[in-house]
This record gives C-alpha cells, sequence and structure tokens, in this order.
C-alpha cells in the first residue's frame, strides 16, 4: 500500500485524492483517508482566505505620505476579526459611482460589499475623494447592534434607523479629526504643516473606533 503522501495532493489550494490510490487502501483506513483530506481542504481555504485579505486598500496613494497608519490599521483590523468574527474593509477611491452605479440608493455599496465578501457580516467603509465624502456599508447581520435599535436589515433601513446611525457616526469621526488635526497643527512650523492624507487618516482612525467599539462583542 503506497503511504497516505501519496494519495494526498494539494494543487492551487485544493486538495485533491487519487482515486487509483484510494481503490489500494484497505476499507477500514478509508475514513481516516477522508478526513485527512477533508482537514487539509479546510487549512488550505483558511489560508487561502486570510492570505486574501487586504483590509485597507489605497491603490491610488490618497494615503501615500502617511504609509505607518496603513500597516497599523491592517494590524488593528486583523485583531478585531480574530476577537470578533467581524470584518472591517476600508477602501479609498479617487471617483464616485457613475450615475448608472448609483442610480439606485445603496446598490453600489452593496455590489462591492458582495464582491469583497462583507455584505452580510462585515462592514465597507469608502472614501470618495472628489466629493469628499465617506460611505458606509453595514453588513445586514450586524444593522441591528449598529443602529442600537431592533428590526431586520430592511426594517431598519425603512425607518431611517441605519441612515441616522450613519450619519452621526460620519459627523462625530469628522468632528473628532478635524480637533486632532487642528492641534497637530497649531505646533507644526509655517513651512511644514501636517498633510492633508494625515486628517484623512484621523477621519479613517474616528470611524475605525466608532465602529469597533459598537459592533465589539458583549
Amino acid at each position: 500500500m503506497p503511504p497516505a503522501s501519496a494519495l494526498i495532493r494539494v494543487i492551487r489550494g485544493k486538495v485533491c485524492l487519487q482515486d487509483a490510490a484510494l481503490g489500494n487502501l484497505p476499507a477500514m483506513k478509508r475514513p481516516l483517508l477522508w478526513l485527512t483530506v477533508f482537514t487539509l481542504g479546510w487549512i488550505s481555504a483558511l489560508l487561502q482566505a486570510t492570505e486574501s485579505v487586504a483590509y485597507i486598500d489605497d491603490p491610488n496613494g490618497l494615503l501615500s505620505s502617511d504609509p505607518a497608519w496603513a500597516k497599523t490599521g491592517e494590524s488593528k483590523l486583523a485583531a478585531f476579526e480574530r476577537t470578533s468574527g467581524i470584518r472591517i474593509l476600508v477602501r479609498f477611491h479617487t471617483a464616485s459611482p457613475s450615475a448608472e452605479e448609483d442610480k439606485v440608493p445603496g446598490l453600489y455599496m452593496r455590489t462591492l460589499a458582495g464582491k469583497l465578501g462583507v455584505a452580510r457580516r462585515g462592514v465597507l467603509l469608502v472614501y470618495f475623494a472628489d466629493e469628499p465624502d465617506w460611505r458606509i456599508w453595514v453588513g445586514d447581520e450586524l444593522t441591528a447592534p449598529f443602529s442600537g435599535k431592533t428590526g431586520t436589515a430592511a426594517e431598519l433601513t425603512a425607518s431611517g434607523a441605519i441612515h441616522d446611525a450613519k450619519e452621526a457616526m460620519l459627523a462625530a469621526a469628522r468632528a473628532r479629526a478635524d480637533e486632532a488635526f487642528a492641534a497637530l497643527q497649531k505646533p507644526a512650523p509655517p513651512d511644514r504643516p501636517p498633510a492633508p492624507a494625515r486628517h484623512l487618516a484621523l477621519q479613517s482612525d474616528a470611524l475605525i473606533e466608532a465602529l469597533m467599539g459598537r459592533l465589539a462583542p458583549r
């Protein structure tokens, strides 16, 4: 009988069984082999998912003058997902959605959240530099703890509770970032003021902290 290592091949993250070799195994050992295959497949999928996560994506370098912020933010968001099971993603776009993409309220963010795997149990923050403004998608399973009210995602959307909670969070984040940025400006030399990217990073921090505070398990 060939060794088990000869019966299992891991190809591009998928665990495959060599049928011909399986036929040579005694029947009593086949369940163990299937358990091994299942376990390897699960571990492989988990590793792939973990490696593919980019909690913060800034393809156009809107925060290029503050690279340390992204590194710290990645670690913070990864740690939050490990402890809460909730994934928070942050994206920075230079341009807003087109009129066609934006013709149905909420559709653009729902579609993007679906592509990124956070439509149901996650949060997506997107900054649009041309507005400049933020949009927030809160996954359907998180709408109640986010809004602080009971009800389904549809009910809380129809009542305006989700919209109100988002607006309140954005207003508080802007105020907090403005205050922190002003504190940085005061001691800065006139020829070396803090970069605008720092203000954006402060807004991002405020939003992330607010989300973690609302959604952390209790």
